[in-house]
């Protein structure tokens, strides 16, 4: 199910905080499944620690924003700056379906100039970072035909066509 998440920055909070509740909000998200160890997330983070703040600070991440994507969890966190910050109602609270989360998560970033080749350096050697497009969220009536019906459409196909 894809989720949105909107944190205030300037006049808010500074870039640097705000990049600290989005590093909370991911390891509280993340780290509740017993997949992923404790601490890791931070660790996998670290590379973005001036980048995240100029993201930020640069107003880049006010409409594409980062996306967690990892299964059926798919967060799209976006933040807001000047008087779209004061307008914000904020959610810090961990997303639903964190929990069943594995070491196999991504967060995407925006690749934005004059960053882009910072961007690039910084996801270059992690398995969790990229500056790819994010994967489509699959709309609502896929994943609830998914997870409602009971009969194997694949499996029915699939039979059909081996008569």
């Amino acid at each position: 199910m894809e989720r949105t998440r909107a944190i205030a920055a300037a006049p808010i909070r500074s870039a640097a905080e705000a990049w600290q509740m989005i590093t909370t909000l991911l390891t509280d998200t993340l780290e509740r499944s017993p997949a992923i160890a404790a601490g890791s997330v931070a660790a996998a983070l670290a590379p973005l620690k001036g980048l995240g703040p100029a993201l930020i600070a640069g107003g880049h991440l006010e409409k594409k924003g980062l996306v967690l994507v990892d299964g059926g969890l798919h967060v799209t966190i976006l933040v807001m700056t000047a008087d779209a910050a004061l307008a914000v109602e904020e959610n810090l609270n961990p997303v639903p379906g964190g929990a069943t989360a594995t070491d196999g998560w991504t967060l995407y970033l925006p690749e934005v100039e004059p960053l882009k080749t910072s961007i690039s350096d910084a996801v270059k050697n992690s398995q969790h970072l990229s500056a790819a497009t994010p994967p489509a969220t699959p709309s609502a009536n896929e994943e609830s035909g998914r997870r409602s019906s009971p009969i194997d459409m694949d499996a029915l196909h699939r039979l059909r066509s081996t008569r």
